[in-house]
């Protein structure tokens, strides 16, 4: 199955997120535009994976998870990758919490290579994927311009996340859901 590790933002984040790119959307120019539900924070894309090594990315999460206390987070400015020059995905950044999140991202990529998986592919960004330019276009002065989004809201949880392909777009299918912090104890235990 093909998985990724991912951090969601609450509905109204997200909705705010992608209702600031409106305008964007209406000029249908080559853009394939990421629905509001699925604006999400990418920590590590697995990929194709086996059923063993989605349990044992799994128990890398925890492991990982564990040493990360809650954090709060605040949506940032527009950008664009590669560059906005020669833009490919546009993306909306993070003013607060970028710190804590690739701290996060770090210990899973650390955890997941201990654990035998290959290094990831790019060095983490904290980003909210808007959209991908089909074609290569300058996206300078509509960044220069785009409205402050104004979005807060904590992280408390990592999300194992499967991904199936579709010709209207991705569905991501939650796996689990894991809690940032100390692990809590058994129920019962002494």
């Amino acid at each position: 199955m093909r998985v990724f590790f991912a951090i969601f933002p609450p509905p109204a984040v997200q909705t705010l997120a992608h209702e600031a790119v409106a305008s964007w959307r209406a000029r249908r120019d080559g853009v394939s535009w990421v629905a509001a539900a699925n604006l999400h924070f990418t920590l590590r894309f697995l990929g194709e994976q086996s059923e063993a090594a989605v349990a044992r990315a799994l128990a890398v999460a925890r492991a990982a998870a564990v040493g990360h206390a809650a954090f709060g987070a605040a949506l940032g400015g527009f950008a664009a990758f590669p560059t906005a020059r020669r833009a490919r995905v546009v993306w909306l950044g993070l003013a607060q919490g970028s710190e804590p999140m690739r701290r996060l991202a770090g210990a899973l990529e650390d955890g997941l290579r201990a654990a035998g998986f290959p290094a990831g592919e790019t060095e983490f960004e904290p980003h909210l994927t808007l959209g991908r330019v089909r074609t290569s276009a300058d996206w300078t002065a509509r960044l220069i311009e785009a409205p402050a989004v104004e979005g807060r809201f904590r992280v408390e949880e990592l999300t194992f996340v499967r991904s199936t392909l579709a010709p209207g777009g991705a569905r991501y299918e939650p796996l689990a859901r894991v809690a940032l912090g100390p692990a809590a104890p058994a129920v019962g235990s002494a």
